[in-house]
Parts: structure tokens; sequence; C-alpha cells
């Protein structure tokens, strides 16, 4: 596996605020900047965000069964851990570390020179973290996060998280609002456009970027007393209005250290196999019918997956990685990012070396609003968002965001195969026929390969029920800590916790074997 290398002024950046708190902060050094502008520490902040994704998507992947280990009894595919690592630890760096006091800086430039716009992404970027974090980790630090007389830390509620993100959210919110009123400009400002890869200096789009933090935070309350399908909807028409509004970061793709993750460059992906159940959803096994299965394929099919040699597409069942292995043509290749399309750094869907890294998408906050309108009872409404969702996510995967701009030109898929998906039966024709199924297994395949974060929210928040997670199967064998249970949170990141902070650890209970199998408080009535 290639090593992910920041660029040159990212490192500097980095290694400003990440040094040792204690000699750093007591000790000024006067050939060092104390204020740096924000333009320049934005780019690095938001490669961070898709590192972090990137990173740990590989081993929460496998917690989702999105892939699996080609090989048998892998630690991840049994829903364990390593222990004594930082494997799957990259997101808690990311908050900490790559968000971090970065921001903090961002915010005392803006701060001091009355950049509200600037004001708007630090809280933005600070709401994103605390969202994603607790649904990681469930309890995070955030009282005494950026605090530099400490050297530990103790640990803030899951609650207390996500009221964080959604206080953050509404400051976001603000100051966007007064930039808007300060000069009347509602789109592109060029001072944000300096530091921006992500949307280019539009604050309507930095907007709904937060407010699709804020319906991703009240969606993940579904199980509770207090769950709002109406704030649901609300927060989701806010926000993105179609594929072009998409959440993403630039990656230049001059080399290995500014490629996509998921390039052939990189060549991360070589030891996973794509698994049984996304195989078994595109091929219409699951939304079709094992009858139909031959007239129903989604067109996504060979874009997403790889066929073996024989041509049939195959998927592994964890743990029992790649079964077929003594057949050299029913073998599981690799995924799609190790095959070069149309030339050596090429190749496809968001396997190609230049595709931006997604943070979120159009279709799968159609998804949200579907699923928080069927829980409230409202099947029209939801029906229509499900729609919304599965064309969207077809025009999705057919022009996938590559290069510097936010839509593509690949038109990877037909108008007439889209069309021919959309009326066929792996899509429900009516309200009446709509299950919640439906719903969540579709947004599970517009979340391939580029956020199985909330692909295992969602499983987690329905306890990896097989009636909705219908190609789901429980690992045959689960790691040996789990005690018979099933993963539900990741352990905080081993060299900053377990190694400095063990008395917070403690108190919290991430000292036990089976802590990760601990449920956390989002899914928790």
């Amino acid at each position: 596996m290639k090593k992910f290398i920041y660029t040159l002024s990212a490192l500097l950046t980095l290694n400003m605020v990440s040094s040792c708190k204690k000699f750093v902060d007591i000790n000024t050094n006067p050939n060092a900047p104390t204020i740096v502008d924000a333009a320049s520490l934005l780019p690095p902040i938001e490669a961070g965000m898709a590192r972090g994704i990137w990173y740990d998507s590989r081993y929460i992947g496998q917690y989702a069964q999105i892939w699996g280990s080609s090989g048998a009894n892998n630690v991840w595919d049994e829903e364990g851990y390593a222990p004594g690592t930082d494997s799957n630890g990259e997101m808690w760096r990311t908050i900490y570390f790559s968000l971090g006091q970065n921001v903090t800086l961002m915010m005392a430039d803006a701060t001091a020179h009355n950049k509200l716009e600037y004001l708007g992404v630090c809280y933005a970027l600070r709401a994103w973290g605390w969202q994603n974090g607790a649904d990681i980790y469930n309890y995070m630090i955030v009282n005494e996060a950026y605090d530099p007389t400490k050297l530990t830390f103790d640990y803030d509620p899951p609650q207390a998280v996500y009221a964080e993100a959604v206080k953050d959210c509404r400051l976001a919110l603000q100051y966007f609002n007064q930039a808007i009123k300060a000069d009347g400009i509602t789109g592109m400002s060029i001072p944000l456009s300096k530091g921006d890869y992500m949307f280019n200096g539009d604050r309507s789009k930095w907007i709904k970027f937060v407010y699709s933090i804020l319906a991703q935070n009240a969606l993940h309350f579904t199980n509770k007393s207090t769950f709002s399908a109406d704030s649901v909807a609300k927060f989701v028409d806010l926000s993105f209005a179609s594929n072009a509004d998409n959440a993403s970061v630039q990656c230049a793709a001059t080399s290995s250290t500014d490629a996509n993750f998921w390039g052939p460059t990189r060549g991360n992906l070589g030891s996973f196999r794509q698994s049984d159940y996304i195989v078994k959803l595109l091929d219409g096994r699951i939304l079709a019918g094992a009858a139909a299965q031959d007239l129903t394929a989604d067109p996504r099919l060979p874009l997403l997956l790889m066929a073996s040699k024989d041509g049939a597409y195959r998927g592994v069942t964890p743990p029992l990685g790649d079964i077929n292995s003594a057949d050299p043509n029913t073998l599981i290749p690799a995924f799609a990012g190790a095959i070069a399309i149309n030339s050596a750094t090429s190749g496809k869907y968001l396997f190609n070396d230049n595709s931006r890294g997604v943070l979120m998408t159009y279709p799968v906050l159609q998804f949200m609003k579907a699923e928080a309108l069927y829980k409230k009872g409202d099947i029209s409404g939801a029906y229509t968002a499900y729609i919304n969702g599965v064309t969207k996510a077809l025009d999705f995967a057919s022009n996938p965001p590559i290069g510097a701009s936010l839509t593509g030109t690949q038109n990877y898929i037909s108008v007439a195969a889209q069309n021919k998906y959309l009326t066929g039966p792996s899509v429900r024709q009516s309200a009446a026929t709509l299950k919640l199924s439906d719903i969540l297994q579709q947004k599970f395949i517009a979340l391939f390969l580029w956020n199985p974060i909330e692909a295992w929210s969602d499983e987690r928040r329905y306890g990896y029920d097989a009636t909705i997670f219908q190609g789901f199967i429980k690992p045959g064998t689960l790691y040996p800590d789990n005690a018979g249970k099933q993963v539900y949170v990741v352990r905080p990141r081993y060299n900053s916790e377990y190694i400095w902070n063990v008395p917070a650890l403690k108190a919290i209970g991430a000292l036990a074997p089976d802590y990760h199998t601990t449920k956390p408080y989002f899914i928790l009535p």
C-alpha cells in the first residue's frame, strides 16, 4: 500500500499545530507566525477531511459489509479491531489534528480581519467533525479538546458532542448570513475562493453543506422519542438541490501524493474484495428477487464492481475471504481501482486518480428525507424522495465528480439504461409498494465506496436487522473479544489515547476488551 503524503504546505501547517503542546504553547517562537492567513490553512484541512474518510473506510467498510478481505478470518471481517495500532483511528486524527488547531488558527485570522465567511467555514468544519466523530466513537473530547494547558483530557458524553455539532452549525449559518448581509454576495466570494477546494468560494453551497450536517444529525435519532421527521425533511430541503451542490474535495492527481485514495496509481484496494451483499444488491437478487435477476441488473454493477474471469459477479462473505481462490476462473478480483480503463492512470466511477473525495451528495440526502417521512407515515412524500434519490444516484454514478469541477462528463450509464432500471422491478413503482428496506438499501448503494461510515450508522440504528438489510449476514465467526456481540463503536485512537490518556478512557469503560460492542447513544431509545 502506498503511503499518503500531504503537500508541502499541508505538512508545514500540520507540523506547526500538532507538535508537543507543552513546548509550542509555553515557549512562543518569535520567528513563527501567531496569525496565519485563513486561505492558506483551508486546503490542507479539506484534504484532511477526505483523508480521514478514506483511511478509516477500509475498516468500517468491512464492518458494513461493503467489501471484505481476500483472506479468511480477517480481524475486521470478524467485527474486531487491531490492538496496539492506530488502524481505524484516522478520523480521530482528522478531528483533533487535521482540523484541530488548524481551525482554531483560521478562526483567529478570520476574527482579527473580520472574515465572516471564513468564520462560517470554521464552524461548519467543526460541526462536520463532531457529527462524524460522535457517530463513530460515541464519547469524544469537546470541552477540553483545545486547552493548551492540559496534557490529558476528559471525555464528554455523546449527547454533548451531538449538541456541539448543532451549535456549531447554527454559528456557521449565523456568520455566513452576516457575510451575505454585509456585501450582498450569496454565491461565489473571491476571498473565500482563494483557499476553498470544496465549493470554490460559493457561500450558498457552504450553507447547504451545513444543512446537510443538521439533516444527518436529526436523522440519526430515529430511535428516540424526540425524533422529528419534519426537522429532517426541512434540513434536507434547505440543503443540496441537485448533484451540482455535492460536497467533494479536489484531487489534483499529479502524483500518488495528491491522487484519489481509490485510484489505480495509489493501489490501495488490492487486498479488498467486493462483498456478497453489494453484489446481490446490484445484480437484482435482493431488490427484484432471484426469479427476475437476469432482467434487472443495476446499470451501476460494472462500474462499481468487478467480474470474475468467467464473467460472473461474486463477493466475499465475512470472514471467509475468497473461498473460490482454488479456481482462477471464479476468483473474486480486486476492485476496479486497480484496473486501468482508458490509460495507466485512469479508472472508472470514483476509481479515477483525479476523482474528487466525496463527503455528501444530493441523492443520499433524499434517502434521508425518504426514511424520515416513511417513519412519520407520510408514504407519498417518502416515495417522492425515494424516487429522487434513486434517479439522482444513477445520475451521480453516470457523471461522478472528476477533476476540478463538481460535475463530470463521463456519461458512464446511458439514459436508456437508467430508464430501464427506474421502470424495472428493482425500483418500487408506487408508494403503496414502498418498504423501509427499499429506501435504506438504495441508500447503501448510493453510499458505495465514498462513505461506509454513514452506511454503518444506518445498519447500527436498526441493529443490523436482516429484514431491512436483507443481504447482510452476521459473520460466522466474531472476534474473540466481542463475546458474541456485534461491533457498534470504534475505539479512540491508540497512540493519542491508550498511551497518554488512560484515566479518561477508564472513566468511560474504554479499557474493556469488548468496548467496541457498546451500543452508542445515537441508536438508543
